[in-house]
């Protein structure tokens, strides 16, 4: 057999196995939303696609020289089959996977004009992780630098903070291309991890909010300021030498949209709620063992907080008028209960819901009453999300190394696993130092 009898012979199949297993895990996950997990006696459907992996990856890479991807997609429609569980963050990935193990992560994706965005890709190296910040304009996608940690949006007023070591700078109408109205720099001398960090500018551009392994930081032209965590007595905590020294698990915070409240929340201890200074408010109590991620709804009316155990978490909504009041909420009280399923890595507040990822792969939309709207199935751990100006596409990150662009609403084709009834129109994978389209 020849070599395009065979890569016809390799998409004949490809699609075949591709729709029937994207209809058995549909069906199956439908059945049991009306009937019950305990209720389904079936067996869990399998992609039977593996073996073509490293193949298909091949011919991937092939259509992304020839700039025939838009063909290649619609010859082998995307699948993670090819990467296997080299993706899972949880680390306990088969080392023989050398397609997984080249992966990277999108550890942010930041909404400009139109459909524009940035986003921030950490590949693992033996000397520690090394990050790029990219450009995203249209379908192509440009390195804009390579010393910029994380990037992040303010609320509101087109506020952007480019996070390098040493220097957090603010730029207002930013378009990742020189373009924008410089706002200020914050210099600091504190000793961060850059591995995991996240950042949001206030809307005043006055100040950032940053979270990281070794605190939840206040920076401004004052310099950076530890707002989480912090003992009662305002003592920092201490290492098991007893120096002031700090590395916390699960950091994770949030402002609301009018920039009056900070949530901020780690693994050993409850979400904190906090005013615009870093002045503790209140407290809101996990519902499982771990504080994971915390949002406000766009109207600022509700914040959710979610809490979790291994790979599972429940997510509840407080009403703003008790944060108001600095109330102190823990279980079985004052809130509103928005899941009790996903372990929350990352999420955005549309006008009426939430769109939040989890720990599986998915991204579901759900109401602040808790209802539940719409699944959808894109693998790995989700690691970051972002809408775009209209919101009309969403982006989605993974640790699996894709950033995937979404029309939410537009159709959905038939190896989609998911309700939500939205199109994917590519996804880009970021393997080895490269960045391929499909």
């Amino acid at each position: 057999m020849d070599y395009e009898a065979l890569k016809a012979e390799w998409q004949k199949e490809w699609n075949e196995k591709g729709e029937k297993y994207a209809k058995a895990v549909n069906d199956m996950v439908a059945f049991a939303e009306v009937h019950g997990w305990d209720a389904y006696e079936g067996e869990e459907p399998v992609d039977e696609r593996a073996h073509l992996g490293e193949a298909v990856f091949a011919l991937l890479k092939e259509a992304n020289e020839r700039g025939e991807t838009a063909k290649f997609r619609a010859d082998f429609p995307p699948s993670n089959v090819i990467f296997g569980e080299c993706e899972d963050e949880a680390g306990d990935a088969d080392e023989k996977d050398k397609i997984g193990d080249k992966l990277g992560n999108v550890d942010q994706i930041c909404p400009l004009g139109g459909e524009n965005a940035l986003f921030v890709v950490s590949q693992s190296y033996p000397e520690g992780w090394r990050k790029k910040l990219y450009l995203l304009e249209g379908e192509r996608v440009s390195v804009i630098a390579e010393g910029v940690i994380t990037v992040g949006k303010s609320k509101r007023n087109e506020i952007y903070a480019l996070l390098r070591r040493g220097e957090v700078e603010l730029i207002k109408g930013y378009d990742g291309k020189g373009g924008g109205e410089p706002v200020a720099k914050f210099s600091h001398d504190v000793e961060l991890t850059y591995d995991e960090a996240e950042i949001l500018p206030f809307n005043n551009g006055s100040k950032v909010l940053l979270s990281c392994h070794d605190g939840i930081f206040l920076i401004s032209q004052s310099g950076a300021k530890l707002i989480h965590p912090i003992y009662e007595d305002g003592q920092l905590y201490e290492d098991d030498d007893g120096n002031a020294a700090l590395y916390i698990d699960m950091a994770n915070a949030t402002l609301s949209n009018d920039n009056a409240l900070i949530v901020a929340g780690e693994q050993c201890d409850d979400h904190i709620l906090m005013d615009s200074e870093g002045e503790q408010l209140g407290s809101i109590g996990a519902q499982m063992d771990y504080p994971h991620f915390c949002l406000f709804s766009a109207d600022d009316t509700q914040l959710i907080t979610n809490s979790c155990h291994f790979y599972n978490g429940v997510t509840i909504g407080v009403d703003r008028a008790l944060l108001k009041r600095g109330v102190q909420i823990y279980r079985d009280r004052d809130f509103t209960l928005v899941d009790d399923e996903m372990l929350v890595y990352a999420g955005v507040a549309t006008r009426d819901l939430y769109i939040l990822g989890d720990a599986y792969g998915y991204i579901r939309a759900v109401g602040k009453d808790g209802r539940k709207i719409w699944r959808h199935y894109l693998g790995g751990t989700i690691k970051s999300t972002a809408l775009s100006e209209d919101g009309s596409v969403l982006f989605v990150g993974t640790y699996g190394g894709r950033l995937h662009k979404l029309r939410l609403g537009a159709g959905q084709d038939s190896h989609t696993i998911g309700n939500g009834n939205h199109k994917e129109e590519f996804r880009l994978i970021a393997y080895e130092d490269k960045i391929y389209r499909w």
